[in-house]
């Protein structure tokens, strides 16, 4: 019990430092700009004006997540670590886990906010436009909740053993193998079965693709805005089951964070 109540004050004053981080606020109201710049889009393009604005509210939901996690995650671990406040921190019974854990829930937290935020602005915005505003749009929205999730683990992942720009570096590394992994495995063996390469490149390439398939989270799963817009059903069961891909991911990469964040020496 000791130990989720050192992870829940750690979350907390998290929470509390990340919402008056400036870098925040900045990201925030770019994608309510944005959001509310979706009706403009939608009075301008050739495509129906609905599909105009759901499509590019998710993407700038997405977007905005995505740099929440990177350019605020990221520095929760090095903050702590340049300003040499890790000391007093690690110096009372606070485990090293906890307090990953800790600043990993804390930005989930931030994270869910401003994803709530931008849905109430985002129906509003459907309600006032005429947009159908139907509630599967939610599902999209949770689904990117979970992609978030398993980004800010990544994130802390990297900056528990290095550098800020690295950090920043490998995260969108993993960010856009994770969306094109597998798209790359279907075109090489698409191009496997038209015969585009030898016998050796298909089996090296077909290998190295099913690697990259593997090991990087498939965050292209989380992408549904097709399905909703259009109004589609998702398949039986798929919310549970990428639910559950998305815990799992997340608890190896904070699992790693937290051992390799142990092992580091910051005297």
């Amino acid at each position: 019990m000791q130990t989720f109540k050192h992870i829940g004050v750690i979350a907390l004053n998290t929470f509390r430092e990340s919402i008056r981080d400036k870098i925040l606020y900045n990201i925030g109201f770019l994608a309510i700009a944005l959001a509310l710049f979706s009706i403009v889009l939608g009075e301008w393009s050739v495509f129906d004006r609905s599909y105009m604005i759901k499509s590019v509210t998710l993407s700038v939901m997405s977007l905005s997540g995505l740099l929440i996690s990177i350019f605020v995650g990221i520095s929760l671990v090095q903050k702590e670590i340049k300003g040499r406040t890790v000391l007093t921190l690690l110096s009372k019974p606070i485990s090293r886990a906890s307090f990953i854990v800790g600043k990993y829930l804390g930005l989930l937290a931030v994270v869910a906010v401003h994803l709530v935020l931008l849905t109430c602005i985002f129906y509003v915005v459907l309600f006032l436009t005429g947009s159908d505003p139907t509630l599967s749009l939610l599902n999209a929205v949770y689904l990117i909740f979970c992609e978030m999730a398993i980004v800010i683990s990544v994130a802390l992942l990297f900056s528990s053993f290095s550098s800020t720009v690295l950090s920043a570096l490998f995260t969108l590394g993993v960010y856009f193998a994770g969306h094109l992994s597998n798209q790359l495995l279907e075109q090489v063996r698409f191009a496997s079965r038209m015969g585009e390469m030898d016998g050796t490149s298909t089996a090296i390439f077909e290998k190295a693709a099913v690697v990259i398939h593997a090991v990087f989270p498939g965050l292209y799963r989380y992408n549904v805005t097709n399905y909703v817009v259009h109004g589609l059903a998702l398949p039986d069961m798929y919310m549970f089951w990428n639910t559950v891909y998305a815990i799992g991911y997340t608890g190896v990469f904070l699992a790693i964070a937290s051992w390799w964040f142990s092992r580091r020496d910051f005297l």
